[in-house]
């Protein structure tokens, strides 16, 4: 038998990306500056997209576990990134704990990403 895949390694970690940053953008970027509060305002779908999207590409992909977490992870600190750069743009003074808020981004998007990678990892080992 031979096995068929659905896209290469490269085309299906872009889609993964592309899809948490959107989805955990759209709500992030809707959330008026003075209510915004990291790592709570990342909470909600965005949170389960990078989990399940983690687990996904671990479980049903074969990714490694370092690719597995870094794809989805990459999606929190690259959305704060995106709304401090176009908000900085328009009133510099706004955003002047921007490098704290992109550590606290990456930290919460690597342990919500790895604890779902490991999850795939753990049921590919079960499963298969």
């Amino acid at each position: 038998m031979t096995e068929h895949r659905v896209g290469s390694a490269k085309k299906v970690s872009i889609g993964a990306f592309l899809l948490c940053f959107f989805i955990v953008g759209v709500p992030f970027w809707n959330i008026p500056y003075a209510s915004v509060s990291l790592p709570n305002s990342f909470f909600g779908i965005g949170v389960t997209v990078v989990f399940t999207t983690s687990v996904l590409l671990s479980f049903v992909f074969r990714f490694s576990f370092r690719r597995s977490t870094a794809v989805p992870a990459l999606a929190f600190p690259a959305t704060l990134m995106a709304r401090v750069v176009v908000e900085a743009t328009i009133e510099p003074s706004r955003h002047n704990l921007w490098p704290l808020a992109l550590i606290i981004a990456v930290l919460m998007g690597f342990v919500v990403a790895g604890a779902g990678a490991l999850l795939g990892w753990l049921s590919a080992r079960v499963f298969r």
